[in-house]
């Protein structure tokens, strides 16, 4: 009975791992998402820490300053796996990547890796995007049409509202809605007029699905394209001064400058931690400007992509960014209730930007800053809005309590010099 039992026990352990040796390797695009989400944004091409490129297949293949990232076939011997599970000691110390306190890599994500590089490390096809089905849930009382962003356009005289799904545009003289523009995925989180005024980006997009940026023909409201890059919905855009590039800023941490005659996307900029909320070109164009979740300002060079400084003095996220008329200033604002600004040297090297100002501002956070000229106004959780004097964030006035969080602001030369209100007539103060 015992060699019976013997046998009938080896049985099922071989035919159980023939059913694992069946299990067919992961695809290099899921091996890919997985670098992206925690990897990626410390080895990108343009400035790989270590000379190691997790951006490209290629890249992973040749490794970097400590040799051959992967061995294909080899999970074991591979420096990836090493690292990823915290056997390399150097200085004495356990190496364990991501860094610091970076979430690490769970026991599935380290075999998923593994059983990648035994499998040969293949690149595999190309990865496909999977459809999100949601069930639809018809609510059982109205929903609020809230407002997520405002822009305003001198040229076209109008407004432009965001909501969740849609956009309105606004006559500025009569207030009256010129023209709705739908079929958006989600809230819109960020609107962006051409210089002209003749088109209209409008961001927004599925959480944790992908990011969407839609233009439109202001005159018609014809749909121009539709541009989609992030992983995860997009909060903030920036056309650049001329009108060439746009900026984009996500929850999945990541910018992304996109053409806006081909709508092709130029380059990715990877360094932030946390979502970005808030982005803006300097006046000359040549610098870019990001407010982020991970409590940090970055200046990124537009034409490289690369880091020229990061400010790390906010002490909680920051959600908005605007930069002075003449560029050499920047502000951010934020969770922690302030506003600082910093002086911007031309070529915005690292030491060469000092903090001017951190002037507590209101009694919640702020979430959202706008400069115009010399006047800055800031809208805040507690309710209410303040105008600026930007020189030296002096307060100049303060807006009436507003019934819930301002949630977009937007300054118009002449409007501010009569102090309108417009309210928008499906409800929500713009």
């Amino acid at each position: 009975m015992p060699i019976r039992r013997l046998t009938q026990a080896l049985a099922a352990f071989v035919l159980a791992s023939r059913v694992l040796a069946a299990d067919p390797p992961p695809e290099f695009a899921e091996v890919y998402r997985l670098l992206d989400e925690r990897c990626i944004e410390c080895h990108t091409a343009d400035d790989p820490e270590s000379n190691l490129v997790l951006e490209t297949y290629e890249g992973i293949l040749k490794g970097g300053e400590s040799g051959k990232c992967i061995e294909p076939g080899k999970s074991a011997e591979s420096l990836l796996i090493k690292y990823v599970r915290g056997e390399v000691v150097k200085e004495g110390k356990k190496k364990i990547m991501p860094p610091g306190k970076r979430e690490k890599l769970s026991p599935e994500e380290v075999q998923m890796l593994a059983r990648w590089i035994d499998a040969g490390a293949k690149p595999g096809a190309a990865l496909v995007k999977k459809e999100l089905n949601v069930p639809k849930v018809a609510p059982k009382v109205p929903v609020r049409a809230s407002i997520n962003a405002v822009a305003f356009s001198a040229a076209a005289k109008l407004i432009a509202v965001g909501r969740y799904q849609v956009v309105e545009l606004l006559d500025l003289a009569t207030h009256a809605v010129v023209r709705k523009l739908e079929g958006h995925k989600g809230a819109v989180n960020a609107l962006a007029f051409s210089p002209d005024g003749a088109t209209l980006f409008a961001a927004g997009g599925e959480n944790s699905v992908a990011g969407e940026i839609k233009l439109w023909r202001v005159a018609d409201g014809t749909a121009v394209r539709t541009i989609e890059g992030h992983r995860d919905t997009i909060y903030a855009l920036a056309l650049s001064p001329d009108g060439k590039l746009l900026a984009s800023g996500s929850y999945d941490q990541q910018i992304k400058l996109w053409n806006t005659e081909t709508g092709a996307e130029v380059k990715t900029l990877r360094g932030h931690n946390g979502a970005v909320f808030g982005l803006a070109f300097r006046p000359d164009g040549k610098i870019l400007a990001s407010a982020s979740a991970d409590r940090t300002v970055k200046l990124w060079d537009v034409a490289t992509g690369q880091r020229r400084d990061t400010f790390s003095q906010p002490t909680k996220e920051q959600v908005a960014i605007a930069w002075s008329s003449d560029g050499k200033r920047v502000a951010s604002a934020g969770f922690d209730n302030r506003i600082r600004v910093w002086e911007v040297s031309p070529d915005a090297k690292e030491t060469t930007n000092p903090l001017l100002i951190a002037r507590y501002a209101h009694e919640q956070p702020i979430t959202r800053l706008v400069w115009s000229g010399e006047n800055l106004a800031t809208a805040s959780q507690d309710g209410t809005i303040k105008l600026w004097e930007a020189a030296a964030i002096k307060e100049r006035a303060l807006i009436q309590k507003q019934p819930d969080w301002p949630s977009a602001i937007a300054l118009a030369a002449d409007v501010l010099a009569q102090g309108q209100d417009i309210e928008s007539p499906e409800g929500g103060e713009v």
